[in-house]
């Protein structure tokens, strides 16, 4: 086995079906999607050399990849058949590529081993956010835009202001304002999925993003579409308007061939919960 830091755009495509191995045994966080994974590739603040680790056959074949985030955040793939035995080298590299500091590690509460793992070597649950999906099969009822508000694509001047309503809604967090500008670059967004509400002077009131990763959705035999993030400004709240996001969104999904839709939310987010168990939409992990 041979071991090198990732060095672009030629490696993405072993890469690649190094996560879509992995997402199909249903050992990957949901936020290690191809969309996600290429972002943060591609992030120029992102030290190929000493944060990136591909560990691979003599003949080229991707056995394992880490992607270090900001120098202590762990994203880890590992070739199904190989789990087991790649895990303390991908750590043991981690722990040298964090200089010593904090290290926080992706993991599913669902995926026994690697918790496990993680445990025996002195981690502890710190950060808990909720994976919930909905099935796309059914009728999923209209959705109900709340009188003086109409919903519509984001327009293309309209990128600072849906900036403005993110930090609003979810802080004004550097490094996510950062990819959302960056994901509007990414081969798979589609400005037709990225929906907002606006009020009777055409101000934002409220947004609601879809996606669909062409990669997952062409392997998979019940593609999904995400609906994320959603939010309304905070003097619109209570109107309605993050359901009509919501479902507005799973009703495009839908229409593309989408079979599921899943989301990422924060354990302590009751009201969020709330709405989307109100949808359909249940507990992953």
């Amino acid at each position: 086995m041979t071991a090198r830091p990732y060095t672009g755009e030629r490696d993405l495509p072993a890469v690649l079906d190094l996560l879509a191995d992995c997402q199909a045994g249903g050992l990957v966080d949901m936020e290690l999607r191809s969309i996600e994974l290429r972002l943060a590739l591609e992030n120029p603040n992102l030290d190929l050399v000493r944060h990136t680790l591909l560990l691979e056959t003599p003949d080229g074949e991707p056995l394992g990849f880490a992607l270090l985030w900001h120098g202590e955040y762990l994203g880890a793939l590992i070739q199904p058949r190989a789990r087991g035995r790649l895990e303390e080298r991908l750590l043991a590299w981690a722990e040298g590529a964090s200089g010593g500091g904090r290290l926080w590690a992706l993991c599913r509460d669902d995926d026994g081993p690697m918790c496990d793992f993680y445990q025996r070597r002195g981690f502890a649950v710190a950060d808990e956010e909720l994976r919930m999906a909905r099935a796309l099969d059914g009728p999923i009822p209209e959705p109900g835009v709340p009188e003086g508000f109409g919903v519509r694509p984001l327009a293309g001047d309209e990128l600072e202001a849906w900036l403005a309503l993110y930090a609003e809604a979810f802080g004004p967090r550097t490094a996510a304002l950062r990819k959302w500008r960056a994901y509007r670059t990414d081969p798979d967004y589609d400005r037709t999925l990225d929906l907002v509400a606006v009020d009777r002077q055409g101000e934002l009131a409220a947004m609601g993003t879809c996606s669909v990763a062409s990669l997952e959705a062409a392997r998979s035999p019940r593609p999904e579409g995400r609906t994320e993030p959603i939010a309304v400004r905070e003097r619109y709240r209570g109107r309605g308007l993050g359901r009509a996001m919501v479902l507005s969104g799973l009703r495009l999904l839908q229409a593309r061939g989408m079979a599921v839709a899943a989301l990422t939310t924060e354990v302590s987010n009751a009201p969020a919960r709330r709405l989307y168990e109100s949808l359909g939409y249940r507990e992953i992990y």
